[in-house]
């Protein structure tokens, strides 16, 4: 506010300094708002037979957030995210850990597939999850 009041004070006129203090202010906190630093995103992906509580199938971010997957399943499988080049082997009974940056935005979907289906180009009709990335 101190530093708004000092290159406002230049102005000859009080009535213009208030008119342009009460248009200025909100702008430049609009402006610092906008610019926010990016978040830091924990998600627990906990797969059991294949599946994610529900609660816990949408995963939403904005662009450019850090993004952690804490990963426990109790079957060995591959997780992956085709857009985001993400491929994961999971071992039965292991935490994995794995981050990375929200770097596109969309909509992506996020499979499971089993030990036994791995390698045999078995692509399911629903997925394990979703990822939404939206632009800031």
């Amino acid at each position: 506010m101190r530093l708004l009041s000092d290159v406002l004070g230049w102005l000859p006129s009080l009535k213009m300094r208030k008119i342009l203090q009460r248009c200025l202010l909100p702008f430049l906190l609009f402006a610092l708002v906008s610019h926010a630093q990016a978040e830091a995103r924990v998600f627990n992906i906990n797969i059991k037979n294949g599946v994610i509580p529900s609660a816990d199938r949408l995963m939403r971010v904005q662009k450019d957030d850090q993004i952690t997957w804490r990963i426990e399943s109790n079957s060995d499988g591959e997780l992956h995210i085709h857009a985001y080049q993400i491929d994961l082997t999971i071992k039965a009974g292991v935490k994995k850990v794995y981050s990375f940056k929200a770097f596109a935005s969309g909509r992506y979907r996020v499979e499971w597939h089993p030990e036994s289906e791995r390698g045999l180009g078995i692509h399911h009709e629903d997925s394990l999850a979703l990822f939404e990335v939206f632009p800031k």
